[in-house]
């Protein structure tokens, strides 16, 4: 039996490789980065909600598996660049920076991840033009290395606000769906940050907090015992406050229906998740058909996630839409048994 194709070396293309090294498969995992972890190694995400864990935790042991297979082929820095359905399974050919291959696989594993946001495209909150205005992305860093200070003079911010759905729910950019990830990934940071340095104010700034299942708990949590403020409203604008060296986030509370204009040392922007760069490389190269968000479209998305609707070929993860880690891990095993039925028929 042909090797088994695994586009997209993140948490679910990881678990889909190890998942089918456990069930005796070949694996051949590709994935366009040098590095195998997809966007939380990328951007060292810290703890996972809701329980905060160590990202390491889970991503480790997931990669550790599949560097130790000798089941799983690793090709990294590697694009797939055409495929040709066959009888049975396909030919893909495969691009590196100075090779090119042809390789016969029995099925396809997609994987493809997401791309944050660019926050640059909401350009009234200055993210590009104020050196303190950041990425939730960039602030993970930050606190996965116990360095949260100002980009623009390195000193420690006494307030930091957080203002959610930027490039979600939101259709002047196009993106009217929600990420389902920022507003607990940003609840969890403020929480990481007031454990670590409790005299850092923490705002957050919402339309509604989905914190959903075992996730509320944590949204409670950050109220009751670590006294993180919530508004309810939107941020018009972020300019620079009079002598130029605070953020003034200036909109309106809707809940009090008053304007508010608050000065802050730091603003983090929760950007959204939108289809990852090979997404839709990888439709157009197995003919699939994408969704209005741009999404791969399942079969039977609410009861077969997994399965593409054209024979041989899987989804896994945030292909599909926005996912949390493990909902992504357990779609990456999902699509790795079916792949494996489909290439033992």
């Amino acid at each position: 039996m042909n090797p088994i194709l695994v586009l997209g070396g993140g948490p679910a293309g990881l678990s889909a490789a190890a998942e089918l090294a456990s069930l005796g498969a070949d694996a051949l995992l590709v994935e366009r980065e040098a590095y195998l972890g997809g966007n939380p190694k990328r951007w060292h995400y810290s703890l996972l909600a809701p329980d905060l864990r160590p990202a390491e935790e889970i991503l480790g042991p997931l990669i550790g598996r599949v560097e130790g297979s000798p089941k799983v082929e690793r090709r990294l820095s590697t694009t797939l660049t055409n495929s040709e359905r066959l009888e049975k399974g396909f030919r893909v050919t495969l691009k590196t920076a100075d090779t090119v291959e042809n390789r016969e696989v029995s099925a396809v594993v997609l994987a493809t991840g997401f791309d944050h946001f660019d926050s640059r495209r909401k350009f009234e909150y200055g993210y590009g033009r104020y050196p303190d205005v950041i990425d939730f992305k960039e602030l993970e860093g930050m606190i996965h290395d116990d360095k949260v200070v100002r980009p623009s003079d390195g000193r420690a911010p006494k307030r930091i606000a957080w203002i959610l759905c930027v490039g979600s729910r939101d259709i002047q950019v196009g993106n009217p769906w929600c990420c389902r990830l920022g507003c607990v990934v940003s609840i969890k940071q403020a929480v990481e940050i007031r454990q670590k340095h409790p005299e850092i104010d923490a705002w957050i700034y919402y339309m509604d907090i989905r914190t959903y299942g075992l996730w509320e708990d944590l949204y409670w949590k950050s109220m009751q015992e670590y006294g993180i403020k919530y508004i309810r409203g939107r941020i018009g604008q972020v300019t620079l406050a009079e002598g130029g060296d605070r953020l003034l986030a200036t909109g309106e509370d809707t809940i009090l229906s008053r304007p508010t204009e608050v000065p802050f040392d730091m603003i983090v922007l929760a950007s959204g998740m939108e289809p990852g760069t090979g997404t839709k490389e990888a439709a157009s190269l197995f003919g699939l058909p994408v969704g209005p968000e741009g999404f791969l479209t399942p079969r039977l998305s609410d009861m077969n996630p997994v399965d593409s609707g054209s024979p041989g070929v899987y989804f896994a993860g945030a292909a599909t839409g926005p996912k949390a880690i493990p909902d992504a891990v357990t779609e990456g095993m999902g699509a790795a048994l079916r792949a494996f039925q489909y290439a033992r028929e």
